[in-house]
Formats: structure tokens, C-alpha cells, sequence
């Protein structure tokens, strides 16, 4: 199904267009605390910090496909895929990753973006803003297929968005389901980079 593995791709792009006509946001970041007990061997180059960031703003974008150890990808689940990493040199980074749990047309994609929570708001692409997380400031949204066989769990850093998409194309599983994988995995990935805080204020 290589039309529809595109999809985050194709969405990346066109949301990206946009991203200039946002307008800054207030700084609500809170500070990383101390990781939990998982010893990293190869830990991430820069810290995350939950909170707003400004679309334009002068911050290096989180890069999944780098600053994510191979001991989260594992407690994750997460197989790489053979397929290339998505890249929007400064703007999107997005890899690619298999669940042997999934069926064959079924994977992950974890992204780093300066996409605004507006911009998905504008585009009709929101989901779900109150996600029951451990992370309030957590949301859903659709990449923009027509088929509810995708979801996106994202949420706001300093350093941009992190945001675990998952498809699984053949899929007759509710949407919710869909939508809880990826929060669910969204959230191994925050916890053992020691962003386990989660209290954001979303105003």
C-alpha cells in the first residue's frame, strides 16, 4: 500500500505551508526531572521540556530518529523499518518503525515538527484535546485520511512537537484503538527520556 504509507509525508508538507501565519505563544515550559531508574547508554543529545514553542522560533528540532536510544525504541516495541526517514531540513524529521504485534500494513512513525496545535485545529485535523494521558497536554489528530484507519498522538515541547503516528491500513479497529496505541506509545518514549512530569498548563 505505498499510496497510503505516504501519508505522513504528504500531511507534513502541506501543514508546513502554513506554519509562518501562526502567531507566537506564551512560554509554559516546565523543567525536566530526574529520569526513571533505566539506565540509557546512548542518552538523547539535548533534554525535552514539555511546553509551548514558538512555530518560527530559534530551537533545533527534536530528531527522532537520533536522540531516541535504542533501549526506548525496544521498551517502545518499535522494529526500524526499512523505509527512509522523512526529512524537512529544519522543519520535520520523521522515522519510520514496525510492531511485530501488527499486521503487515501496519506501522509507526515517530516525528519531530514545528507544526502549531492551530494549524491542525484551522485544517479540520483535531481529534481529541482531552486524551486521558499522563500528559495533559497530549492530543489526537488525523493526518487527513479519508478511511479512519490512522491517528496521530502528539504532544508540545520546547523543541517543538514530538508525535507518534500510527497506521494500520488493514485494520477494522475502532479509532480509539488506533489512537491508543500511539498515545500509548508516545508515552514509553516521554518516560524513559525522563520527561515524566506532564503538567502543562494548555491555556
Amino acid at each position: 500500500m505505498p499510496a497510503r504509507r505516504l501519508l505522513p509525508c504528504v500531511l507534513g508538507a502541506a501543514l508546513l505551508t502554513a506554519c509562518g501565519d501562526t502567531t507566537d505563544t506564551t512560554d509554559t515550559t516546565e523543567p525536566l526531572i530526574d529520569a526513571p531508574s533505566t539506565t540509557l547508554t546512548t542518552p538523547p543529545t539535548q533534554a525535552l521540556e514539555l511546553g509551548e514553542f514558538d512555530p518560527e522560533g530559534d530551537f533545533q528540532v527534536f530528531d527522532p530518529c537520533t536522540e531516541i536510544p535504542a533501549e526506548v525504541l525496544e521498551a517502545a516495541g518499535f522494529e526500524r523499518s526499512e523505509r527512509e526517514p522523512f526529512v524537512d531540513p529544519g522543519r520535520s524529521i520523521t522515522c519510520y518503525y514496525r510492531d511485530t504485534e501488527l499486521s503487515a500494513y501496519g506501522f509507526f512513525g515517530i516525528s519531530g515538527d514545528r507544526i502549531a496545535e492551530e494549524l491542525i485545529e484551522g485544517q479540520g485535523l483535531m481529534l481529541r484535546i482531552d486524551v486521558e494521558s499522563n500528559y495533559p497536554s497530549m492530543y489526537w489528530h488525523s493526518m487527513g485520511s479519508s478511511k479512519p484507519d490512522e491517528c496521530s498522538a502528539a504532544i508540545p515541547t520546547t523543541r517543538g512537537r514530538v508525535v507518534v503516528d500510527h497506521v494500520e491500513a488493514s485494520t477494522v479497529e475502532d479509532l480509539a484503538v488506533l489512537c491508543g496505541r500511539a498515545t500509548e506509545k508516545l508515552e514509553t518514549i516521554l518516560q524513559f527520556l525522563g520527561e515524566n512530569n506532564g503538567n502543562v498548563d494548555r491555556s
